[in-house]
């Protein structure tokens, strides 16, 4: 059993699909947690409840600020059978990327993706790959500091999945062909987001279309629509950056997430001396 859940009281609901999702406050300290609970009746109760306790393994460990912590997990028991199971997590207040993209600068998002890059460097050196990289799963708080959220697909390095499991458009190779995943499978996903926030349309990936290249260099069309309405191009670094994580041969893509750091700030320079 969660041994927090006695010290909780509901605040609100935050969501339900398969899994139900509620913020909770804790009546000591006054701190907002984010209670995530699957019945178990629900047809999928084993999956779930590896997920859950994956993500609680991987996000107790969490201490960089743009991760997201795990604070307890636990399966509740009634007269000895299991009704629940249960995941508490740091509460995170904010928009999905997606969203929050929407009003922001060019600028402003290279700052986001240089710390969601620096929270994942930091989860690659305690030996995990997040594995499931998109908007959806980065929050952003009014003043634009992220926080990458959901490790329930998260792995150890080097782990070969025995299924396929990610989101079609931000999928890498190696996970489509449940090949070992490490760093590299996340700069192919956090190249992915960049596409899709930075172009406004998904990169081509093993899952989304039928005519992805099984060789050669991936580029992309670097046209994209401004806020304002109108066609613009990006910036020419940012745009290889995002070519260059997207390689469906991993060797080709940037090493490790130290040097996609570096290149995003060269392309921060550039875009703050340009507003």
């Amino acid at each position: 059993m969660c041994r927090m859940l006695p010290d909780l009281v509901q605040v609100r609901e935050l969501g339900q699909a398969n899994t139900r999702v509620t913020l909770m406050r804790n009546v000591t300290s006054g701190e907002l947690i984010c209670r995530k609970s699957i019945s178990a009746v629900a047809p999928n109760w084993d999956s779930q409840v590896r997920q859950m306790r994956n993500e609680f393994e991987v996000g107790r460990g969490n201490t960089h600020r743009a991760l997201r912590r795990s604070l307890d997990f636990g399966i509740i028991r009634r007269r000895l059978r299991a009704v629940e199971a249960c995941l508490l997590l740091e509460y995170v207040e904010g928009a999905p990327l997606d969203v929050w993209a929407t009003h922001a600068s060019v600028a402003r998002l290279l700052k986001v993706f240089w710390h969601v890059a620096d929270g994942l460097d930091e989860l690659h050196r305690r030996g995990y790959v997040h594995a499931d990289i998109k908007p959806q799963n980065i929050l952003c708080a009014s003043n634009g500091r992220p926080t990458l959220i959901d490790f329930g697909q998260s792995c150890p390095m080097l782990h070969t999945k025995q299924r396929v499991q990610g989101t079609a458009d931000f999928i890498a190779p190696e996970q489509a062909r449940c090949q070992p995943l490490e760093v590299r499978t996340d700069v192919f996903c956090l190249g992915a987001t960049m596409h899709m926030v930075f172009l406004g349309r998904p990169a081509q990936t093993q899952l989304n279309a039928s005519s992805v290249r099984k060789g050669g260099r991936i580029v992309l069309e670097r046209r994209t629509l401004q806020r304002n309405g109108s066609e613009g191009e990006l910036d020419a670094p940012l745009a290889i950056l995002i070519e260059d994580c997207l390689q469906p041969d991993r060797a080709d893509r940037p090493a490790n997430m130290s040097m996609v750091k570096d290149r995003l700030e060269l392309c921060y320079r550039r875009a703050d001396r340009a507003t």
